[in-house]
Order: structure tokens, then sequence, then C-alpha cells
């Protein structure tokens, strides 16, 4: 009687099944993996975005604000006159917006030694979605007073800024000051910034009161003999 044929031993390795199954979880894994690092980044980058967005409207209306807190206007002085101008007017740019301002010297928190001088700010168009704000002063008194303006801050890419002024009964578009006129102090300023950083968006608004409502003349004599103090530069 013959014997009971053995099995045969199984050859180390996997089959072919095996290494099918095997591919498909690596390759579901893989994916999941992937797409997970995908959903952080596209998170980090809009956290991102939204922070870029906040500080560029932020820089814009902190500075636009601080500058009309601290206007000032002799109604027969045009170095002093407020105007908000646009299209051909402001130079073919969007708008243009020029008023005289005062604020401390850097370090200095006696009002005695304050820069006075003119600012302008334009909004230039680059493309229907990128728009450029600058900044241009130029000192009111000492040597500097017969210098060109010197631009001192420009914010671009941003997507909207508009300025509104109101008179006391509407807000106003432009404005036009100066020359004696008795429209030369709006009493309020509204404010819009937006700003766009790939998928996020930040809108920004604000108002601010001006102290220029406030009309005032310069003393007719100040202590140099024989000058009146508009005359001083």
């Amino acid at each position: 009687m013959k014997p009971a044929a053995q099995p045969l031993p199984r050859p180390a390795g996997f089959t072919l099944v095996e290494l099918l199954v095997a591919l498909a979880l690596a390759v579901v894994i893989s994916g999941l993996i992937l797409t997970t690092l995908a959903l952080a980044n596209q998170t980090r980058r809009s956290h991102a975005g939204r922070a870029a967005c906040r500080a560029a409207t932020g820089r814009v209306l902190q500075q636009l604000a601080n500058d009309l807190e601290r206007t000032f206007l002799f109604p027969k002085n045009e170095d002093t006159a407020f105007q908000l101008t646009r299209g051909a007017a402001a130079s073919n740019a969007v708008w243009e917006l020029s008023f005289a301002r005062t604020a401390a010297a850097a370090g200095a928190s006696d009002l005695r030694w304050a820069e006075v001088a003119r600012v302008t700010y334009r909004l230039v168009e680059e493309n229907l979605t990128n728009l450029t704000l600058t900044c241009a002063s130029r000192p009111l008194a000492g040597p500097a007073a017969f210098q060109p303006p010197v631009t001192n801050a420009v914010f671009a890419g941003l997507e909207q800024c508009e300025v509104r002024l109101f008179d006391g009964q509407q807000w106003q578009d432009t404005w036009i000051g100066g020359g004696g006129s008795t429209n030369g102090a709006p009493r309020a300023a509204r404010l819009t910034v937006a700003a766009q950083r790939g998928s996020a968006r930040h809108v920004a608004t604000t108002e601010v009161l001006l102290p220029i409502s406030l009309k005032f003349e310069p003393p007719k004599r100040d202590k140099v003999q024989g000058k009146n103090i508009s005359e001083i530069r």
C-alpha cells in the first residue's frame, strides 16, 4: 500500500491577490494623506491671506484717519484748503485728497514743536482690481516748504479705496474749499478700504470727525515785529 501524498510546501512570498489588495490599500491611504495635506495648506493660505488683507486695510485706514484727525484750516489761506477731486480734476487719478495737518514731531510730545504740512493722497488705478494709494507731504514752514512734495507712503494692491465727506446734511464725493469759501470745512469723513489676496478678501469702513469744522483765524501778529503769522514760512 502506497503512503498518502504529502501536500507540497507553499513557496515563500505573497500571492498576486495579496499584492493587489496591499497596493489598493496603499493608494487609498496615500490619497487620504495627500488630501489632508492639501486641505491643511489651503486653510493655512486662506488664514494668511485674510491676515494680509486685514493688515493692508488697517494700515491705510489708520494713516488716513490719523491725518484727518489732525487737520486744520485757515479759511483765507489756500495752503490749508481742504479738497477732494476726482478724474481729470485729480490729475487723472481716481481721486485726490489734499489738506493741511499738524502732528507732533517724532519722539516729541510738545505740540509747540509740531510739524505743519500739506498732505496729498492720490489713488491710482493700475487695473480694475489693483489700486495704489500714495501719500505725499510738503512742510508749510521752514526751508522744505520751498521744495517739491515728498512721497512718504505707498499702499499697493488695493481692490477698493473710497473717501466721502459729510457737510452736515449729506455725504459728498467731491469737495472744493479755499478761496474764502464757506464750504471749506467738512464735518466728517467716511473711509472704505478693501483688499484681496488670493481667495481672501477683507473690507473695512470707518468714520472720522474732522476738527476743522471749528474754523479759526491765526493771530494777526506774532512776536516777530511787523510780520503776520500767516505769512511766515
